[in-house]
């Protein structure tokens, strides 16, 4: 159940991305503001290879919308898409990321955001130079890279404001029950 809420959540974040920043698309799979990447970093964080799977039965279903790709690109985009933040997670458990995720701060969020968007735009960036997608992988990287950190951002920041915000109406609701 897990995995079709992420792959619905990946869609949903798409859809979003493409209502909202449609105009800032550089070539077919690279956007300077991509949703999705944290969607995909919160999904492997929370659930690690559950969010994977997830991320790649999302992204199957919007690469076969798009129509775009031929057979390969059909699996091989969702695949990257969701072994990049999984590869990325791995590595970061290495260099001393809990597994709890206890040891979470912001200076870690943000190192995990660009390693997470490293990592993808790497690997996306070869695979549209090899399929001629993209004109140059410089290019493409650069554009990925920060479409991925953008997203990333804004989903994390995102998120904290609604927690913030069902925190602060928890304390009220408290507080109005106390002073009853």
């Amino acid at each position: 159940m897990l995995i079709i809420a992420v792959a619905c959540l990946y869609v949903a974040g798409y859809i979003a991305n493409e209502a909202l920043f449609a105009e800032l698309e550089h070539h077919r799979g690279a956007h300077w503001v991509f949703l999705p990447a944290g969607f995909r970093m919160l999904s492997v964080l929370l659930l690690r290879a559950q969010g994977a799977i997830g991320i790649f039965l999302g992204s199957l279903i919007v690469v076969w919308h798009l129509g775009e790709s031929d057979l390969a690109g059909h699996i091989a985009e969702p695949l990257i898409s969701a072994s990049a933040p999984l590869i990325t997670y791995y590595l970061a458990l290495r260099f001393g990321l809990s597994i709890d995720l206890k040891n979470l701060s912001a200076k870690i969020l943000i190192l995990l955001s660009l390693g997470f968007a490293s990592m993808n735009a790497l690997l996306q960036s070869i695979w549209y130079a090899a399929q001629g997608v993209a004109d140059s992988f410089i290019d493409s990287f650069v554009v990925m890279f920060v479409g991925d950190v953008l997203g990333t951002l804004i989903v994390i920041y995102v998120i904290r404001a609604c927690l913030h915000i069902a925190d602060a109406r928890l304390k009220r609701s408290k507080d109005q029950t106390n002073s009853d």
